[in-house]
């Protein structure tokens, strides 16, 4: 794939190692610039906008180290691959140091750098990381919706949903989709979920909103259905949701009422239900796996669960998180984390689901590894309801060919 619009800063106080990584970038299409040493560096992402910093780490006057702290305190680009002639479990802390301060690594390579490495960095940054980037990058930190955007925005029918595809590891069975609430503000354009979501849950609106956003998917659940594709529906549920006793029964109503079985749909929660009323929300997760519904535990690798805690929540799934799915055939201590992970939800029964797959290379570790389904960018992005059918007819045929 050409990346022509990509533009690549080589970062190097070798002069072959750089050119060699600089030939390989222009192979792709990008555009590449070259500093051999950090300060040189610095002052070439401040003059031009980089699109992505290839970044040795050992170098004078300023270590790779201390490059992509500047880097990320001055927020100078988003997406840096690291470069090291050390042990691969230096380079991986580094990108996991980077990382935490908020930038995208694309990967920690062992130098030289290959072609192959190249390609798998570059493929589907303009598709996946940079369409998150910027529809973040439209609102101010402290923006916050008011109470009666989101209501207006609810009784309007602002929010909609894009559907990303689950796929089995074994064969690329298209078996599931979440859905992904999206807003359409009039005026403020795509608004962010983890804005709209967090507003909904202050304002106590999250029930209304999630009632809106279930019966679109159901609704949509059904006429995939009527084509012949008869899909699990994966759908996020706060948990502010588990406070009312008879949700349970509310819920099943809910969906039988729009003749859709409760084992065709999970409910995602994340870790935090942990922190709320444990007691009750155990008590209401528990029902609602009685009734048929499978529970997700979603994020899992972004809080403090621990083997105990998780054989409490009455779960069916596990849902590793792109913090630790992204990059990992060339994160070594991740791979191991994500190892002992699915030994561990082999152990509690449970199904395994990693999202935030975005290379053919951290595919294949993951089919190697046996996580049982996959999503993310590496096979689509979240689409809109009426590009699933001939995603399957396209893409997806695609993808089954060449495994």
């Amino acid at each position: 794939m050409k990346n022509t619009a990509l533009t690549v800063l080589v970062v190097d106080d070798s002069v072959v190692q750089a050119n060699h990584a600089a030939n390989l970038c222009q192979e792709t299409g990008a555009s590449v610039f070259s500093a051999h040493n950090g300060l040189e560096a610095i002052e070439a992402l401040r003059r031009k906008t980089i699109d992505v910093a290839l970044i040795d780490l050992e170098m004078p006057i300023m270590d790779g180290v201390e490059l992509i702290n500047q880097i990320a305190s001055e927020k100078l680009t988003q997406h840096i691959i690291i470069l090291s002639s050390k042990d691969e479990s230096l380079i991986s802390s580094v990108g996991t140091m980077a990382e935490a301060k908020g930038l995208t690594v694309l990967a920690t390579v062992s130098k030289p750098i290959t072609a192959d490495q190249v390609v798998c960095c570059f493929d589907g940054i303009h598709e996946a990381s940079f369409a998150r980037i910027n529809v973040k990058s439209q609102f101010r930190d402290d923006y916050e919706p008011s109470i009666d955007e989101i209501s207006t925005g609810i009784v309007e029918n602002q929010f909609f949903l894009h559907y990303q595809p689950k796929l089995t590891s074994k064969g690329l069975l298209f078996k599931g989709v979440e859905a992904l609430a999206r807003w359409n503000h009039p005026d403020r354009g795509q608004i962010p979920p983890d804005i709209f979501i967090a507003a909904a849950e202050k304002y106590e609106l999250i029930g209304t909103l999630t009632t809106s956003i279930f019966e679109q998917a159901l609704k949509q659940k059904k006429e995939w259905r009527n084509k012949g594709l008869n899909l699990n529906l994966a759908l996020n549920l706060s948990p502010l949701s588990l406070r009312r006793s008879n949700f349970a029964d509310l819920l099943v109503d809910f969906v039988e009422s729009r003749e859709v079985k409760t084992s065709e749909v999970t409910l995602e929660v994340t870790e935090n239900i942990l922190f709320c009323d444990l007691a009750k929300s155990l008590g209401i997760l528990a029902r609602l796996r009685l009734k048929g519904f499978n529970i997700s535990i979603d994020d899992y690798g972004t809080g403090f669960s621990n083997a105990e805690q998780l054989s409490n929540i009455p779960a069916t799934e596990l849902k590793l998180d792109k913090s630790i799915i992204n990059g990992i055939s060339s994160r070594p201590k991740i791979r191991s984390i994500v190892e002992n992970t699915l030994r561990l939800a082999s152990d509690l029964n449970l199904k395994t689901v990693a999202e935030g797959v975005e290379t053919e290379a951290d595919f294949a570790v993951l089919l190697d590894l046996g996580v049982h389904e996959l999503q993310g960018y590496y096979f689509s992005k979240p689409l809109s309801s009426e590009l699933i059918v001939p995603w399957t007819q396209s893409e997806l045929r695609h993808f089954r060919k060449n495994i």
